[in-house]
């Protein structure tokens, strides 16, 4: 029994350990193209490492840096109409929250877009 449990064990911590690891060259480019304002090229790829690598840290903390610079740009462009720019940070923040529902920088533009939505008496677009 002992050594069934042993073998249990083992295996468990060779499951965990075996967990794939987004290549390293792939993320840095990634990040790159959210890094030089090409948001929208950037994030589909970092959303592509993440469906093959759903647990990598690093790779989440990127999607999650680059849906938020993304919904930044839209909530701060002041060269965009409101109907324009609110709907689409609001997509980028819970974005973010989808992925970190504690996320307070997130959390803050959507319930600020919210908040705006709502004094304007506007139903909050569903994004």
């Amino acid at each position: 029994m002992k050594y069934f449990l042993v073998i249990i064990a083992i295996t468990a911590l060779m499951i965990g350990c075996g967990e794939t690891k987004v290549d390293a060259d792939k993320l840095n480019h990634a990040n790159a193209l959210v890094n030089t304002g090409q948001y929208e090229e950037g994030i589909q790829q970092l959303e592509g490492l993440y469906k093959e690598s759903p647990n990598d840290i690093a790779l989440k903390q990127s999607l999650i840096s680059a849906h938020l610079k993304y919904g930044h740009f839209y909530m701060y462009n002041d060269s965009l109409a409101p109907r324009e720019k609110y709907p689409k940070a609001l997509k980028h923040y819970k974005a973010v929250l989808k992925l970190d529902e504690n996320h307070q920088d997130a959390k803050d533009g959507a319930n600020q877009i919210i908040e705006i939505y709502t004094m304007m008496g506007r139903a909050v677009p569903e994004v």
